[in-house]
């Protein structure tokens, strides 16, 4: 009996040492990556989040609405969600590219990118978005260098982003012009709306990474440059002004 004790006890005592020297680096790793974004490049980043962020999740809501109130049977209501979503996406998506090439561009002048992943399937719906992930995957595995991969998922991004935009302007006037929709239909703009959202959220994963990889005079010049497109989805205020 005291044979199947010992080990017992030493393996459980091994985790216990395993989990606290994981917290421990996670902690660490944490530290480190908000570390790299202090001061004024913390608050560039904080002000581009938030204007994705709030744009997106607009655009996720008015979907997700305009559904729940076709199914209580308030069909012209649910129609005037769908305008509402219709326009914001049509005023946010190229403000999106638009980010997406300004890091693309600045992406060049990093020397040495932190490792990122590709996207990943099981967190897109449309069959287009699922496609695309399993494609990014396969390149992420042919290119070497980190800053390749970061290039590489800029350009996914950016593609995802033109294909669930062009998907959800395309459904949503389908429905607007018939003034009518299957359920199938319905459920295919709120799945859209939903990968709109995830690509979004890639989107600013992307740019934190960047900000913490470029010198601080390219950051700065990063968050002018945005902040003087009246198109741009997030416009940093004017304390970002390049010093």
């Amino acid at each position: 009996m005291i044979r199947l004790i010992i080990p017992a006890l030493l393996l459980a005592l091994g985790w216990a040492v395993l989990a606290l020297l994981a917290r421990r680096n996670e902690r660490k790793v944490q530290s480190d990556r908000e570390s790299l974004l202090g001061g004024e490049k913390a608050e560039w980043y904080r002000d581009t989040k938030a204007g994705l962020e709030n744009s997106t999740q607009l655009i996720r809501m008015t979907m997700k609405e305009a559904n729940d109130i076709k199914q209580l049977g308030d069909f012209e209501e649910a129609l005037k969600f769908l305008r509402v979503g219709s326009g914001v996406i049509q005023e946010f998506t190229p403000g999106l590219l638009s980010l997406l090439k300004e890091m693309l561009k600045f992406s060049r002048m990093v020397s040495a990118m932190t490792p990122v992943a590709p996207l990943l399937p099981s967190r897109f719906h449309i069959a287009e978005m699922n496609n695309l992930a399993i494609l990014h995957q396969m390149l992420h595995q042919v290119v070497v260098s980190a800053k390749q991969r970061f290039r590489l998922k800029l350009r996914i991004i950016a593609t995802g982003v033109k294909i669930t935009s062009g998907y959800l302007m395309t459904r949503i006037n389908r429905v607007l012009d018939r003034r009518s929709g299957t359920e199938h239909e319905w459920e295919e703009i709120v799945n859209a709306g939903q990968d709109f959202h995830q690509l979004t959220t890639e989107s600013v994963e992307s740019f934190r990474n960047l900000m913490g990889a470029l010198p601080a005079g390219l950051a700065s010049q990063l968050a002018e440059n945005l902040r003087m497109r009246s198109t741009g989805p997030a416009l940093p205020p004017s304390h970002a002004e390049p010093s």
